[in-house]
């Protein structure tokens, strides 16, 4: 869908619900990671902006966006889900592009053959009432969540691969083979942005 000269992207708006405190998209070609399309490390649910950019950057067919974000659930008694309810959580990035073209979105998650895996071996392994026949919601919310489950659900999420959903304005999913795609491997990173103090010691 993305013409061979590429788009131009020059607004951003990062987007979670209200556990949301840090979001950044990175831009990926060939495995390279160019500089960031967008980031706030300081990120509020209730102060929301469309961002315009320094500079236009041009995303080309086979580039990937990659969107991040951080979350604090800690006042939270129960398991938080994505979702669109305000409870739920979400992680997005609403660009602004031109030329105009059929992609209205594009999203991933986990696939859901690893995550029935993962909760087939907390039932099997764990004696947790977890299985792939329940409905997600049930499985995450059935777990006692210890740091060491938790820390494997992690794992999964960094290694599994993904399902994909890719739809045009009018809704309609773009056709091809979106199921179990691999996640997108960034072979070369960017240095950090170099810190300027003015003022501070060298010994500090």
């Amino acid at each position: 869908s993305i013409p061979s000269a590429g788009i131009e992207i020059f607004g951003s708006q990062l987007h979670t619900h209200l556990t949301g405190t840090k979001i950044y998209t990175k831009h990926v070609r060939d495995g390279q990671e160019l500089p960031e399309l967008n980031r706030d490390n300081h990120y509020s649910t209730h102060f929301q902006e469309i961002r315009l950019l320094h500079k236009p950057v041009r995303v080309l067919p086979g580039d990937a966006l990659i969107t991040t974000c951080h979350y604090n659930t800690e006042n939270r008694q129960n398991i938080t889900l994505g979702g669109f309810s305000i409870t739920d959580e979400m992680c997005v990035n609403y660009v602004y592009y031109y030329p105009k073209i059929e992609l209205e979105v594009c999203k991933s998650s986990i696939s859901d053959q690893n995550l029935k895996s993962y909760f087939k071996f907390l039932n099997e392994w764990e004696r947790q009432r977890t299985s792939p026949e329940q409905a997600v919601s049930v499985n995450y919310n059935e777990p006692e969540w210890t740091p060491m489950r938790s820390q494997v659900l992690h794992q999964v999420y960094e290694q599994s691969t993904l399902s994909m959903q890719c739809n045009r304005s009018t809704g309609e999913r773009f056709p091809g083979d979106w199921e179990n795609r691999p996640s997108t491997k960034v072979l070369y990173t960017l240095p950090p942005p170099a810190r300027s103090c003015s003022g501070v010691p060298p010994s500090l």
